[in-house]
């Protein structure tokens, strides 16, 4: 009979720990929601631009006073030495009549002794209807820029691209 009233205790303390832990968690929980970040200590990175399309032209949407990168005129432009990861999604909507390929092209603009120069380039087929991801890693210096050639009609609201500064 002794068998007994021992298990019956470990169920009992087994219980006891189970609503702790229950009490615990429902504790951290609402702790957690009641927190709200510090807008303040949150701020964008001095190396990141990253942007959106908008209507027919791009959007910013972070940047900073003393970024590496700097959108002007629908192209990225870099202000320091350095490497950059550049990265571009662009969903495409509907076909087009002729047999051309979509296509999304992120190219080095032409700066003074410099010609353009394609950095990477997506193809889908004319009846391909999906989205297409290309992304590099590029050495740029002072003066560069970059910008996104797209030949078909895309999603304005699941399309992108932006650039990261390596260090």
């Amino acid at each position: 009979m002794e068998a007994q009233p021992r298990s019956s205790h470990k169920y009992l303390v087994l219980q006891v720990w189970c609503g702790l832990l229950t009490v615990a968690m429902v504790v951290m929980a609402a702790l957690l929601v009641s927190i709200r970040p510090n807008e303040n200590l949150h701020s964008p990175s001095a190396s990141l631009d990253s942007t959106q399309a908008f209507g027919s032209s791009w959007q910013k949407s972070l940047g900073c006073h003393s970024c590496s990168l700097v959108l002007r005129n629908n192209s990225i432009h870099c202000t320091q030495d350095s490497l950059y990861f550049f990265y571009a999604q662009v969903t495409f909507t509907k076909q087009k009549t002729n047999n051309t390929n979509k296509y999304v092209i992120l190219k080095r603009n032409a700066t003074f002794g410099k010609q353009t120069k394609k950095l990477i380039e997506g193809t889908f087929q004319n009846t391909t209807v999906s989205s297409v991801w290309v992304a590099k890693i590029v050495r740029l210096q002072n003066g560069d820029s970059v910008s996104l050639e797209i030949n078909s009609d895309y999603r304005k609201d699941s399309t992108f691209w932006g650039a990261y500064q390596l260090r």
